[in-house]
């Protein structure tokens, strides 16, 4: 019994202890950069759970570089456009160059075995210069995207070309479409999928009998307000930028795919930046037979969603202590397992997600930073073969071999175990896993699965917060408080009996014995704000009570409750840690806004005889959030020991409290310049619209001078190097 007291106490001390910390955190967010960096070119930084960076063990590491020297052949690697292995763990290397196009075979120790010279049915040479895609299927059949002549080559093994297709003669068909095919895939049930350059249809999708079904999984993209506005200008203007803002809004093509041990068809999309396919969103796609993306991805609050509202790279990866922000995806594969790897041309990193979209690593990397092995030119392609990864790069005229590394193995194996739900059997090699790299995230959560199971859940709370497993921590805390509950029902309810007969006490005695807590008179104007709003306000107004040291104290309060909320809350409510939270934006968001309306509100209502002066306006205006920064501290508080189950009472708190300040908000400016309702609505949308131009003309201002200082920038470097 004290055993379980003290378990459930020092619970409860990490979750009050971490008030204590986010609050003591304020200070040092404003001055304290978070930064690790990379010591090697194969090193990728992925970011943990406070969203710090650390360093990654790798999971890969490269053992050889394929050359033509090193093969033995006379002719380099020019133009090297692909790189597949085939069922029988043989390598196909296609090189598209002018007057150099041809298929190195290699077994597979990546020996050479011959060099395919294609050749029609009367043996005369084929040319396939400009070729982009090659694959194999289970029977060995060689597929060659000859994308110069817009056909598609079928080889046997030896070589000789048995057919070949161009575009299909179907009415699905636009009239305006080029067909370039570049990748070739096709899935178990013998069905061919063909991309061609810049076709935002989707892929071509050909029967096993070789009917053309259509186009296959298209990217889609959103309309904002703002688009939806030029289109309507557009039509009425006739404008002539109609057209090329309708292909600018065109959605972006697939760059490459491949098929899954299920037969789902894997899609990468290529360049992504900040303002590109919905911010780099939905860059890979899983997608079923009617083209509908089923990729999820667990969400922090335990939920899944579809990979188009996650970003894969850029919210887990930093490259050399920098948030990638332009992605260049060129090629995926998977392995028998289903682990996906996507290759990045811009940094030169291949990265590793398992089935269910949990980053297991990431490797390579060092564009153009070296020759040295394991650094890459242009990389334009990869293949799984068996455990290793083969990078094609068309700069370097290599191909580069990734092997799995031990500690990849173990982390390998461990994933495996859980995604089959063998979590008892996982929890060793995890626990390997976390004496080789204890910043594993994965290894925190399997190990908090484990212990769930074999229901040690102080345990599981503590390997779930480690890992960020969201979903763990909520079953095992609900168990916790369960089991408490259960354990000490009689105390529980003995504490709140004695606990509101003591409120009820102490509030009929101060009432009978007529005691005064507060005397200062603003103070108790103040404290009527709540629950006789009309009578504080009228006091503001008419008796002066208003004060400016409770106005800036209550702005401070308001502050200090929007980062506790962000910062401070449970584990399973927190949004941000005090280590990634921008407190300093906060601040000026805080400040600025309330400054802001203060002053629109007094400059424009003096114009329309508002009475009420600068510092009444202030005061009155940090008085009517009272309820929202009460409630937010009571929110932060109910946070620590609620599940996740029961957010939707905090979120309705949180309602209630924004909806009563902003009608004492109401009473507040009402009461001050002694307005009725509609006069008040009135000056109300002007306040409105008078912040809305000032932000502008901030941002403008902002923007000017960013323009300038960059001016004067490239005019100094002129002045100096010319």
């Amino acid at each position: 019994m004290m055993d379980d007291l003290k378990g459930k106490a020092a619970t409860h001390m990490k979750r009050i202890s971490a008030l204590a910390g986010a609050a003591a955190a304020l200070f040092v967010m404003l001055i304290s950069p978070v930064s690790a960096a990379a010591d090697s070119f194969a090193r990728v930084e992925t970011r943990d759970g406070d969203r710090s960076a650390v360093i990654a063990r790798e999971i890969y590491e490269p053992i050889r570089s394929i050359t033509a020297d090193t093969l033995g052949l006379e002719r380099s690697f020019e133009g090297l456009t692909d790189v597949c292995t085939g069922r029988d763990g043989k390598i196909y290397v296609l090189c598209g160059g002018e007057g150099n196009a041809r298929i190195i075979v290699l077994d597979s120790d990546y020996k050479l075995l011959h060099e395919l010279t294609v050749t029609d049915a009367n043996g005369d040479t084929v040319d396939y210069s400009g070729a982009q895609g090659i694959f194999v299927d289970k029977d060995g059949r060689i597929y060659v995207a000859d994308t110069n002549n817009a056909r598609v080559l079928l080889l046997d093994q030896s070589g000789r070309m048995t057919d070949s297709f161009g575009v299909p003669d179907s009415s699905l068909i636009p009239e305006d479409f080029t067909y370039q095919p570049t990748r070739i895939a096709k899935d178990d049930k013998e069905y061919l999928y063909v991309l061609s350059n810049g076709c935002y249809y989707g892929a071509l999708s050909f029967a096993p009998d070789g009917e053309f079904l259509g186009f296959y999984g298209a990217n889609t993209v959103s309309a904002t307000a703002l688009d939806t506005l030029a289109f309507l200008w557009e039509k009425l203007t006739g404008n002539d930028t109609k057209k090329a803002y309708s292909m600018k809004k065109l959605p972006y093509s697939f760059v490459d795919f491949c098929t899954d041990p299920d037969g789902f068809l894997i899609t990468c999309t290529g360049k992504t930046g900040m303002y590109s396919l919905e911010n780099g969103k939905g860059q890979i796609k899983k997608i079923t037979s009617n083209g509908a993306n089923i990729l999820y991805k667990n969400s922090t609050d335990g939920s899944t969603s579809a990979s188009t509202s996650f970003n894969f790279l850029e919210d887990e990866v930093t490259v050399h202590n920098k948030v990638p922000r332009t992605q260049n995806l060129v090629a995926v594969d998977t392995d028998t397992d289903g682990v996906m790897y996507a290759l990045d041309q811009t940094y030169g990193f291949v990265y590793v997600y398992d089935s269910e979209c949990n980053l297991l690593g990431a490797f390579g990397g060092g564009v153009q930073e070296g020759k040295q092995i394991g650094t890459f030119g242009k990389a334009v392609a990869l293949t799984v073969s068996g455990t290793d990864v083969l990078i094609a790069d068309q700069e370097n005229r290599s191909v580069t071999v990734f092997r799995r590394t031990d500690y990849g193995q173990l982390l390998y194996q461990a994933q495996s175990l859980y995604l089959s739900g063998d979590y008892v059997d996982a929890e060793p090699y995890w626990q390997q896993v976390l004496a080789q790299d204890a910043s594993c995230q994965l290894a925190y959560r399997g190990l908090g699965m484990a212990s769930y199971g074999n229901g040690d859940y102080e345990a599981a709370l503590d390997y779930a917060e480690a890992g960020h497993d969201y979903t763990v921590y909520d079953l095992a805390w609900q168990a916790t408080l369960s089991n408490g509950a259960a354990q000490h029902f009689v105390w529980i309810a003995l504490a709140v009996v004695v606990l509101l007969g003591g409120v009820i006490w102490f509030a009929v005695y101060a009432k009978k014995k007529q005691l005064v807590l507060v005397r200062s008179e603003k103070l108790r104007t103040y404290g009527r704000v709540i629950f006789h709003p009309f009578d504080a306000f009228t006091a503001v107004k008419y008796k002066q009570q208003g004060s400016w040291i409770i106005g800036i104290i209550l702005t401070i309060l308001l502050y200090v409750s929007f980062v506790l909320k962000a910062t401070g809350s449970g584990f399973l409510f927190r949004t941000a840690t005090p280590q990634s939270y921008n407190a300093l934006y906060t601040l000026l968001q805080t400040i600025g806004l309330l400054l802001l309306w203060s002053v629109a509100n007094w400059l424009v209502c003096s114009m329309f005889s508002g009475k009420g002066r600068f510092h009444e306006v202030f005061a009155a205006s940090t008085y009517a959030f009272t309820p929202l920064i009460a409630m937010t501290f009571l929110e932060v508080i109910l946070s620590q020991f609620l599940p996740l189950s029961a957010s939707g009472i905090l979120s309705g708190m949180n309602t209630i409290a924004w909806i009563y300040s902003l009608f004492l908000l109401c009473i507040a400016m009402m009461t001050v310049h002694e307005y009725d309702f509609f006069k008040f609505l009135a000056t109300g949308i002007g306040v409105v619209f008078f912040m809305i131009v000032a932000v502008f003309v901030v941002i403008f201002l902002v923007t000017m001078l960013s323009l300038v200082k960059e001016f004067i920038g490239e005019l100094y470097e002129e002045i100096v190097f010319r």
